[in-house]
């Protein structure tokens, strides 16, 4: 089985940060295939260009499971020491904090299932996402990025997973998601557990 990452990125991040990042993340790779897929000309950032990226890192990479890296987390070298046991499971390790920069306030809680998390069949994520496009261009995005939690295209399993150490989502102010700073931020409290 051959692990691999696909890095994405919107090209709008602090400079400083973007090298923090891209330099944990190749000492992290320990040797695995790294496919970097930036923002094409007019590219007009948000989540349909992330899945767009995303397919095509997917398509370019030659491994068989492949976990997805954005541009603002820097990465555990733990998180990739995982190995999934089934191909048609999204694993999403949740061990993550939320970190502020530059003043690194930060915040955890418990069962974090995040995109920047995934880990999955290289396949299981291609017919995820090519479906997952199709019905965001047909019917609008409804606000669910996760695949296999409450966007389902295909009825596909879910796990979790913790690694050793944590990955730092690092909360710049320019994240495609909003922050969360305290249970209130949240729209379901049940979600803002630990």
């Amino acid at each position: 089985m051959r692990k691999g990452l696909v890095y994405y990125t919107d090209g709008r991040l602090e400079q400083r940060l973007f090298d923090l990042v891209v330099a944990q993340l190749r000492r992290c790779a320990n040797g695995m295939e790294i496919v970097s897929v930036y923002p094409g000309a007019g590219a007009v950032p948000g989540i349909l260009q992330m899945h767009r990226q995303i397919i095509e890192g997917l398509e370019t990479s030659t491994a068989n499971v492949v976990f997805l890296c954005e541009h603002d987390v820097f990465y555990s070298p733990s998180h990739f020491a995982f190995t999934p046991l089934c191909e048609d499971t999204f694993y999403y390790n949740v061990n993550v904090w939320h970190v502020r920069w530059p003043d690194g306030y930060a915040v955890a809680w418990d069962d974090c299932q995040q995109v920047s998390g995934l880990c999955a069949s290289r396949e299981l994520l291609l017919d995820y996402y090519r479906q997952r496009i199709m019905q965001i261009e047909h019917e609008g995005f409804n606000r669910h990025y996760e695949p296999g939690l409450k966007q389902t295209v295909g009825g596909q399993r879910v796990e979790n997973w913790r690694s050793e150490y944590p990955n730092l989502d690092i909360r710049h102010g320019g994240n495609l998601t909003p922050s969360k700073w305290s249970p209130a931020d949240f729209r379901n409290p049940q979600y803002a557990k630990g």
